[in-house]
């Protein structure tokens, strides 16, 4: 059992963005063997024009509920690392689902090695998606992206981390800003497990990858960017095995025409887009 006689063993920050109809099922899942006082969970409402903070406050009530104005991811997790004195802070996204025991993994992992980022292992509960984004994920966990692991939406990142990180800039994708910035003193940690809810149909996902590309390119634009040459390998590795493995060929087609398809996305779309969450899976999870 956790020894909770102290201050909280970490921070947990989530930011949230009218997630009225996820959010109780992310707390729920997050408390559910928590002990008292073990954790110090800050949700940031940013923007939020539903009724998120209520269902917080109402199913949490252990939680501090932070609103401010701003709708913006990065805003809120400045916002609320800057609120907490607690170290090592983890990062949850409002739509994940996991368990106390896996932030206890990724606390621990961080004790043992070290490192200044602890990330989970995640799994993609695409049983209610349609065929096509079923085809999709089972063709691209296949990317050597996936072979160590997968910073997304929930991981642990220690108080050196913190410092090196700095201020989150005005960007899309701060998981990849994470990734680029801490993986090289980094672990993967296995046990810690959480759930993602991928889009439901094809045309959310293409919203949701046009993000993520836009994310990308922002990020190498502010000259946060990845290896030209580490890119080009695994781009070749990933078209290799796709190749060889003729069950995954039907997904290969379906990434291949939502990669093409985000991608004119961004070229035709002018002005700002917003955050384009997904609402699929939401509406699913109400």
């Amino acid at each position: 059992m956790p020894d909770t006689s102290h201050k909280p063993s970490c921070a947990i920050v989530i930011p949230a963005y009218n997630e009225e109809r996820s959010i109780h099922g992310t707390l729920e899942a997050l408390t559910r063997d928590m002990q008292p006082g073990e954790f110090e969970i800050t949700v940031i409402c940013n923007g939020c024009v539903d009724q998120t903070a209520d269902v917080v406050r109402a199913r949490c009530p252990e939680a501090r509920v932070l609103e401010i104005p701003l709708a913006s991811k990065t805003a809120a997790l400045n916002f609320g690392i800057a609120a907490t004195n607690i170290r090592p802070v983890v990062l949850l996204d409002a739509d994940i689902k996991t368990s106390a025991a896996a932030v206890r993994h990724l606390v621990s992992a961080l004790d043992v090695s070290a490192c200044d980022l602890a990330f989970g292992e995640a799994c993609f509960n695409s049983k209610q998606c349609s065929m096509p984004v079923r085809e999709f994920y089972r063709a691209w966990q296949l990317n050597p992206y996936f072979d160590g692991g997968k910073v997304g939406g929930f991981f642990a990142v220690s108080q050196a981390g913190i410092k090196r990180l700095g201020t989150f800039p005005n960007i899309t994708n701060d998981d990849e800003f994470v990734r680029r910035e801490l993986s090289p003193n980094a672990v993967h940690v296995p046990a810690a497990c959480y759930t993602v809810e991928p889009p439901r149909t094809l045309a959310s996902l293409i919203k949701i990858r046009s993000r993520i590309y836009r994310g990308n390119h922002e990020l190498s634009s502010i000259g946060v960017s990845c290896s030209p040459k580490n890119k080009q390998a695994n781009t070749a590795l990933f078209l290799s095995r796709l190749a060889s493995h003729p069950r995954v060929w039907p997904g290969a087609l379906v990434f291949a025409l939502v990669a093409l398809s985000a991608h004119v996305r961004n070229k035709v779309q002018h002005g700002p887009t917003g955050w384009e969450q997904d609402q699929t899976a939401r509406a699913a999870q109400s």
